[in-house]
């Protein structure tokens, strides 16, 4: 029996609190089960494609009407990847959800993605493919334009970049012989996805915030503090939170977002050392951007 099945996973980006540059990840599901009395063989996966974007995100306003995104491939093969707008919501924990996906969640996270506000009738990003060369990039080009009358506030979507899979080859020598002995022989194949945020503002940024109770928590990773972000405005908050005691910092987390549509995100700070007993910790939540790093807001813990 001679079959070749091949599968594709593609896990779009989730980059609402973006590190340097925004990250995605690829993970082929399960293949399926062979017929009962077959001997399945699993090829190779081949490497996922090594992408990233710059900047991690973009700000259109009055002022600012196009942007230059760069998409580069630090990988050593070939990639093709598709370039496309798509509309996520930020749930309380800080996933960041497609929309068309969040039937598959509770009630109240379909609540949160209606109160999305999309950016694409104001967006246009070209070109929609583009092949990159090995340790090469390209630019994608973002325009926004903003019609007078449209109510304040802030409008989103993601800019998505998606590696298109290589056409099937065919089977090797040695998978051939494989089918050939009755074995089913599956392929998998991955899919990488990278997105990250397109806000188009129509007014000057009004979003403030507030920390909540913090408390200690215990991770496969260590110890970690959380951190409630209540955010008030119309329009979304993106900073760094830094842990500090008396002497030192003890934690530190880039790239934190919350968007409108979320009145509050809990940031998960690791904690670079276990507090003693009665030791007091300031979070302090701190503005991102190239102008000046502003504090935007500050609590309190103490140790139990």
């Amino acid at each position: 029996m001679k079959r070749s099945i091949q599968t594709l996973a593609a896990i779009l980006p989730l980059l609402g609190a973006a590190p340097a540059f925004a990250q995605g990840v690829s993970l082929p599901i399960a293949p399926p089960k062979a017929e009962a009395g077959a001997t399945q063989t699993i090829a190779p996966i081949a490497a996922a494609a090594n992408i990233n974007l710059t900047p991690r995100r973009v700000i259109f306003d009055r002022t600012k009407r196009t942007e230059a995104v760069y998409v580069f491939n630090q990988g050593n093969t070939p990639v093709t990847v598709d370039v496309a707008l798509v509309d996520n919501a930020m749930l309380p924990s800080g996933e960041i959800v497609p929309l068309a996906r969040l039937s598959e969640r509770d009630g109240a996270a379909q609540v949160i993605g209606g109160k999305v506000r999309s950016a694409k009738p104001f967006l246009l990003a070209a070109p929609s493919r583009l092949t990159l060369p090995p340790g090469q990039g390209k630019t994608i080009r973002v325009r926004a334009t903003l019609a007078d009358g449209v109510a304040g506030g802030e409008y989103r979507s993601h800019l998505t970049v998606t590696t298109v899979p290589t056409a099937d080859s065919g089977l090797t020598a040695e998978q051939a012989a494989a089918s050939e002995k009755g074995e089913l022989v599956l392929r998998i194949q991955s899919v990488f996805g990278i997105s990250i945020p397109l806000i188009v503002r129509s007014a000057a940024a009004d979003g403030t915030a507030t920390i909540g109770p913090i408390t200690q928590v215990v991770t496969p990773e260590g110890p970690a503090l959380t951190v409630p972000l209540r955010r008030q405005g119309t329009t979304s908050l993106y900073g760094n939170i830094e842990l500090r005691t008396a002497k030192e910092v003890v934690g530190v987390v880039r790239g934190i977002a919350v968007y409108p549509e979320v009145d509050e995100r809990v940031a998960l700070v690791p904690l670079m050392r276990p507090l003693r007993k009665g030791e007091a910790v300031t979070a302090i939540f701190t503005a991102d951007n190239a102008k000046k790093a502003e504090p935007i807001a500050s609590g309190s813990f103490t140790a139990p």
